[in-house]
């Protein structure tokens, strides 16, 4: 049987250490990360098949509900949080539970049946219409970009410089994990080295995409895909 693959996100050090207890006590699970920020959260989903993400809400920078409403894919949410407040923005993101601290192991348990009985392995599909950014890790930074602002994203080793409407950011993520991030009816490979937004296409000419004055390269094996996004 395949084990259940979590990670904790918190910048509470007691509280990511009470959850990796609770985990550690649990048969056919395994912790893969416990995170101190949605900055870390964001590699180790990239890096991991990851089923169950422990998610606090109240962190600097960016919020546990932010962090969530911004992948394109997520694994099933339990909120671990000291603050009631937000259930409702929670279970509207379809989390399997929402845990109060100080939390108990009884509680947490009651959580880990939830997961069991919808075998909440499967992944969460957000909502695209209802999302309009996401955030780029940016110099240790997690900044939040408009996809509107979002011209077209270069890969460049082990970097990718995203253009904007204004100005350009080098971030440190690679394009694959860019693609997996950005909404689809929104954002399309177009090569190995580009990704485009779909709503800043000017023309397209034979194997050329034009965003304003500037070239970019459709690679045989992407322009069919593209032109099925555009209903072309």
């Amino acid at each position: 049987m395949k084990r259940i693959q979590c990670i904790i996100v918190d910048d509470e050090p007691l509280a990511r250490e009470l959850i990796s207890t609770y985990v550690s006590r649990l048969e056919g699970w395994e912790l893969v990360k416990s995170c101190r920020s949605p900055m870390e959260a964001y590699e180790a989903l990239y890096q991991h098949e990851i089923d169950v993400m422990f998610l606090d809400i109240q962190m600097p920078v960016i919020s546990g509900i932010e962090f969530l409403s911004s992948l394109k894919r997520a694994p099933s949410v339990i909120f671990t949080t000291a603050h009631p407040e937000f259930a409702v923005s929670a279970f509207d993101l379809k989390a399997i539970d929402y845990l109060l601290k100080p939390i108990t192991e009884e509680r947490f348990l009651q959580a880990i049946e939830k997961v069991k009985i919808t075998e909440a392995p499967a992944a969460i599909v957000q909502q695209q219409s209802e999302i309009d950014y996401t955030f780029l890790k940016q110099d240790g930074r997690l900044i939040k970009v408009m996809f509107s602002d979002i011209l077209y994203i270069e890969a460049l080793k082990d970097f990718s410089k995203v253009f904007l409407k204004q100005g350009t950011m080098l971030i440190g993520s690679h394009l694959k994990q860019l693609e997996d991030q950005l909404p689809g009816n929104k954002f399309s490979r177009l090569h190995r080295s580009y990704i485009v937004a779909l709503h800043a296409i000017t023309a397209i000419q034979g194997n050329t995409v034009e965003i304003g004055r500037t070239a970019i390269p459709i690679g045989g094996m992407y322009k069919e895909e593209l032109l099925k996004r555009l209903n072309l």
